[in-house]
């Protein structure tokens, strides 16, 4: 079973979220409309996990996720792409599906998605309880 087929078979019991700190007054227009997180291990998930949640991101096409950070440690795994990713003051780079990025405690970083939808799978590792931040705007 590919992982479409496996999404496909508990889509209707996923639990869309979305950061309370984000509004499209922040973001952008029509960012909110755009952007959304599913939770697969976690409170809001089908397994609980007190120090470590797994769930889904979901950008649509060409929205900017702009420079955040939190105190978990972040694992991407991208099922679509391709997708621009940066870390610090680093220039956006491209990555594709099947590539993994990590993001170390604290760090800054954002994404942009492309022409098409991005979807990816994503884990926090530990201090779970620290939603995510947006950085200062430059």
């Amino acid at each position: 079973m590919n992982a479409a087929a496996a999404l496909a078979g508990i889509e209707e019991f996923l639990h869309w979220r979305q950061n309370p700190n984000y509004s499209d007054k922040v973001l952008g227009p029509g960012y909110m409309d755009n952007y959304a997180y599913a939770e697969l291990i976690g409170p809001h998930g089908f397994f609980a996990g007190d120090d470590f949640l797994m769930g889904l991101l979901l950008l649509g096409p060409g929205i900017h996720y702009r420079d955040h950070h939190h105190a978990a440690p972040e694992l991407y795994w991208l099922l679509t792409g391709p997708s621009q990713w940066r870390q610090g003051n680093g220039d956006f780079e491209m990555h594709e599906a099947g590539e993994t990025i990590w993001h170390e405690p604290h760090a800054v970083h954002a994404t942009r998605s492309g022409a098409s939808p991005l979807l990816a799978v994503w884990a926090w590792t530990r201090d779970v309880s620290e939603p995510a931040r947006l950085a200062a705007a430059p």
